[in-house]
Parts: structure tokens; C-alpha cells; sequence
């Protein structure tokens, strides 16, 4: 069994949980998705941040409930690179890029600042992803060029 400290601990189950996500959105579906909840505690809690992008804060079955769906109607393959980590305590800081095709041909790309939040037995209670705003809502349409 390995030795890890509890930052590295940590570091490696949020790296493991987004790519479960990764794996999830594209080539494994509702399996991986259950890979990623299950490193998450009972109170989880995510946030999609700026406010800007509208999205409440979701306790898990009502993310599941969103995220599914929403990326299977979206992505037939998708990628997710990190780019840094930072851990202190029972946090700990991911910089990513991902890069996407959609069903319908559209190319995604994000950058993206996620936190994660950890409890005493190494589950995620709080995840905050940090989104491109304008990206974002241009991408879904919720604001239109001009």
C-alpha cells in the first residue's frame, strides 16, 4: 500500500475523479461516472463558478441528473489535461485544459480552475469549477454574437 501524505492522497483521488468525469463524458459512460461519485462524501457539493454562468450550487443526485444527460446529447469525445496542481491541508487546487468534439462537429475547448475540498476520510465534500464565463455561454447560447 502506498505511503501518501495527505495532500498526495488527496491530489491523486481529484485527479482520479476528473478523469473518471473525462472518461464518463465520453468513452465509458454511466460506469465511470459511477467511479467518480464514489470518491465523493454523502454531502457533496458542486459549483460552477462565475455566477455569471448561472448555475446553482447542486448537491450529487442533482448534478448526476444534469451532468449525464447533458454530456452524452453533447460530446462524443472528450479530453482533459492537467496542467498544474496545488495542495494544502485538505485542499486542493487543479489548472486543466480540455479540448472536445461535439455530436454535432463543433470543436470545445475550456480552461478551467477547480478546487476540491476534502474531509477527513479522503472524499470530495465541495468541488468549485472555475469556467470560462464568455466561452461558456456563447458555447451553450445563452448570449448570441452579434
Amino acid at each position: 500500500m502506498e505511503n501518501l501524505s495527505q495532500e498526495e492522497r488527496n491530489t491523486k483521488t481529484a485527479i482520479e475523479y476528473l478523469q473518471h468525469i473525462v472518461d464518463g463524458s465520453g468513452r465509458y459512460g454511466k460506469s465511470s461516472f459511477d467511479k467518480a461519485f464514489a470518491l465523493v462524501s454523502e454531502d457533496f457539493e458542486i459549483e460552477v463558478l462565475p455566477v455569471s454562468v448561472k448555475m446553482p450550487k447542486m448537491k450529487l443526485p442533482r448534478y448526476r441528473k444534469w451532468l449525464e444527460p447533458m454530456v452524452a446529447e453533447l460530446f462524443t469525445d472528450f479530453n482533459m489535461k492537467v496542467l498544474e496542481t496545488t495542495a494544502q491541508d485538505n485542499r486542493v487546487m487543479i489548472e486543466a485544459s480540455s479540448s472536445a468534439k461535439t455530436n454535432d462537429g463543433r470543436p470545445y475547448g475550456m480552461e478551467y480552475r477547480i478546487s476540491f475540498k476534502f474531509n477527513d476520510q479522503g472524499k470530495i465534500t465541495l468541488v468549485k469549477e472555475y469556467v470560462d464565463s464568455l466561452f461558456t455561454a456563447r458555447f451553450y447560447g445563452l448570449i448570441q454574437e452579434k
